[in-house]
């Protein structure tokens, strides 16, 4: 078997980051922090400058927790995901949390693409986002789908 027929694929995934901007110390040893998008923004960059065929996707649950994010409902989460430069991300029920008006607001916001198949106005059968992107890496199509619980999509009829 020739490698040439094999490429390799580094997939950074990550979820639940709730709005959590800032390392904490882990009282385990001096000055040793956990956690954060300081850290992960490191560790991406870090992991992009030395692979090849780098994706950096994100499950859902960025926003509500910290309160820095609740204070401005998302809008500085999905400023500092900007930087952090998703190639994908798909919601999870707390971007529901802020109303679906202000979800579609921090949607324009994002310089990055978010998807979701299931979200979308009966009525009219329009959908609010694309249910899904395929990405080319190195002649390589790969699709990415996003959807949320009907649980979620419960709580935006409330």
């Amino acid at each position: 078997m020739t490698t040439e027929r094999f490429k390799k694929f580094t997939i950074l995934h990550s979820n639940d980051m709730h709005g959590d901007f800032l390392a904490e110390a882990t009282g385990l040893a001096e000055g040793h922090v956990i956690g954060g998008m300081s850290l992960l923004s490191g560790y991406i960059n870090q992991v992009r400058q030395q692979e090849k065929n780098v994706l950096f996707v994100i499950s859902g649950d960025m926003l509500q927790g910290s309160m820095i994010d609740t204070e401005y409902q998302g809008i500085s989460t999905i400023e500092i995901m900007n930087y952090l430069a998703p190639d994908v991300v798909t919601l999870g029920n707390h971007e529901l949390d802020y109303g679906l008006p202000h979800l579609l607001f921090l949607e324009k916001m994002a310089n990055f693409p978010i998807v979701n198949a299931n979200l979308y106005i009966k009525k009219y059968q329009k959908r609010l986002m694309n249910p899904y992107l395929i990405l080319n890496v190195d002649g390589f199509d790969i699709m990415f789908i996003g959807i949320v619980t009907e649980e979620a999509l419960k709580s935006l009829q409330r």
